[in-house]
């Protein structure tokens, strides 16, 4: 048994050790469940939901969450109200969507904020206002862009600073393109990126793409054959690497 486990460690690549009940007790774990709807746990159990969707095509979970993050008031990415738990639910826009709420909180191991951004490249004249919310908790920082349609400031990336766990959309017409992606990708330089929002079979009629252009002559690519990842600063891989997770 324990060679298996060594074996499945050895091929995901992830580094944390499965051999070690400590160390994964430890862990903050990541889950997908597509699009850009993902929990968040810490080590000591705060559950944290990001754009939790409607209606879209992908099956809707069973989730429970002490808090939820919600970037933008589209109902693919607004849909609070699924999920059990009564979580407090941090809402990136004020009523209307034409301003950002301000967002700092904080809950046992886990702090919560939020930058201003923008649903498209021309300020949100056209779709209107994004948030990017940054989740930190046992020493990671991870950033979840959301549909932001553009590029980033050189004020915006000082302020996110370091970022481990990237989870960018690449899937372009709602939001950046795999180009784009690659571009912010290098400017932030996280250990692991993510990629979202893009073409699935369940998505196969939006106007959007798949992840393959984002892909594209990237280096150090994992396909990760598990529903949910452990996360610790220890694990980190020593070079970048992009995990294209699994959503079922």
């Amino acid at each position: 048994m324990a060679r298996a486990l060594r074996s499945l460690a050895m091929v995901l690549g992830l580094g944390i050790s499965l051999l070690n009940p400590a160390a994964a007790a430890q862990s903050a774990t990541l889950r997908w469940f597509g699009h850009a709807f993902f929990l968040i746990t810490s080590s000591q159990g705060v559950r944290v939901a990001l754009d939790p969707f409607g209606d879209i095509g992908y099956p809707v979970p069973e989730v429970a969450a002490d808090v939820v993050t919600v970037s933008h008031e589209h109902g693919d990415h607004n849909v609070a109200q699924r999920l059990a738990g009564s979580p407090a639910v941090l809402r990136g826009l004020k009523a209307g969507g034409v301003d950002w709420n301000p967002v700092s909180y904080d809950v046992k191991d886990v702090r919560i904020t939020a930058l201003p951004a923008y649903h498209d490249n021309v300020q949100g004249r056209r779709l209107g206002l994004n948030t990017i919310f940054i989740v930190e908790t046992g020493g990671l920082r991870l950033a979840h862009l959301s549909d932001i349609g553009h590029t980033l400031s050189e004020a915006t990336v000082k302020a996110m600073g370091r970022i481990d766990v990237l989870l960018i959309p690449v899937g372009g017409k709602f939001s950046i393109d795999g180009r784009q992606a690659k571009e912010i990708m290098s400017r932030l330089r996280p250990r692991i990126t993510v990629p979202i929002h893009y073409k699935t079979p369940v998505t196969a009629a939006w106007p959007i793409e798949d992840e393959s252009a984002f892909l594209a002559g990237l280096e150090n690519v994992r396909r990760l054959d598990m529903l949910v990842v452990p996360l610790t600063p220890e694990a980190l891989p020593a070079e970048p690497e992009v995990w294209v997770m699994r959503y079922r």
